[in-house]
C-alpha cells in the first residue's frame, strides 16, 4: 500500500534531509493507490491496481537548482536521491527567475480524505462494471464504460 502513514513520511524525509550539504534541500512525497476497470461490448476487457510512493528531492546552490526523485527508501538510496540533485545543481546554470524555498510549514490536516474511495477493491469495482453489463445484457443492448479510483 503506497499510503504510508504520517510518521512514517517524516521519518523519510528527516533521513533525506540529513543528506543535504546544499544551501537549500526541500523534500516532497506523494504517494497514491489506484484501480481501474474498463469494459466494452458487454465484457470486462483490462482492469488493474496501481500503488506507489516518490520522493521528489529538490537542492539548490546560490540560484542553480536539481531534482532528483525515487521510489525506494533504504538510507542508500535516500542518500543517492540526495547527492544526484545536488550534482545535477552545481551542472545547471543560475537561474535569474530563481526563488528561496519556503521554511517549515505547518498544515491543518486534511478534510478531503474519504475512506469509502480509498477502500474500493478490485471485487466492488467488478460488481460497478455487472450493474451495467448485466441489464445491458438482459434487455439485448451493449454497454461500455471505465471506472478510474485512486487515493493520495
Amino acid at each position: 500500500m503506497a499510503i504510508i502513514s504520517k510518521e512514517e513520511a517524516r521519518k523519510i524525509l528527516e533521513k533525506a534531509l540529513s543528506f543535504s550539504t546544499a544551501d537549500e534541500c526541500e523534500a516532497n512525497l506523494n504517494g497514491d493507490d489506484s484501480g481501474n476497470i474498463r469494459y466494452a461490448r458487454n465484457n470486462v476487457s483490462t482492469s488493474g491496481v496501481r500503488s506507489n510512493i516518490t520522493l521528489l528531492v529538490a537542492s539548490s546552490f546560490g540560484k542553480k537548482q536539481g531534482v532528483a526523485t525515487v521510489n525506494e527508501f533504504d538510507d542508500a538510496s535516500l542518500e543517492r536521491a540526495v547527492k544526484r540533485s545536488e550534482e545535477l545543481a552545481k551542472l545547471a546554470p543560475e537561474n535569474p527567475e530563481y526563488m528561496p524555498f519556503l521554511g517549515p510549514q505547518e498544515f491543518k490536516e486534511s478534510k478531503t480524505w474519504k475512506d469509502s474511495t480509498a477502500n474500493i477493491t478490485p471485487e466492488m469495482r467488478a460488481d460497478v462494471a455487472a450493474a451495467s453489463i448485466n441489464p445491458a445484457k438482459a434487455n439485448d443492448i451493449t454497454a461500455a464504460g471505465f471506472l478510474d479510483d485512486s487515493a493520495s
